[in-house]
């Protein structure tokens, strides 16, 4: 499998995770579990054999949300992001 293949199943495996359990949509670790749970990860042992990348699940869901404008996050934690993301290029830039 390539890595455009790859990227395609795991987006269509970030989309149904967002979209049938809302409370992923805030939170990355959550989002990660449970789609590690759909393809039957029981174990941390487990993790490794699915193969499923916290990197990819994260920027995945990024794009999701803010590029393809679907499933938000509550406007609580939209501000917290936003808020994050000034501190570090604030901190980046001094």
């Amino acid at each position: 499998m390539n890595v455009l293949q790859e990227f395609k199943t795991t987006k269509q495996l970030v989309l149904y995770v967002l979209e049938h359990y809302p409370e992923t949509r805030n939170s990355d670790n959550k989002l990660y579990i449970q789609a590690a749970k759909l393809l039957g990860a029981v174990t941390l042992d487990d993790l490794n054999k699915i193969k499923l990348n916290l990197i990819s699940v994260h920027k995945l869901r990024q794009q999701i949300q803010n590029k393809d404008g679907l499933y938000p996050a509550t406007d609580e934690i939209k501000y917290i992001r936003n808020k994050r993301e000034k501190e570090i290029k604030n901190y980046m830039i001094s």
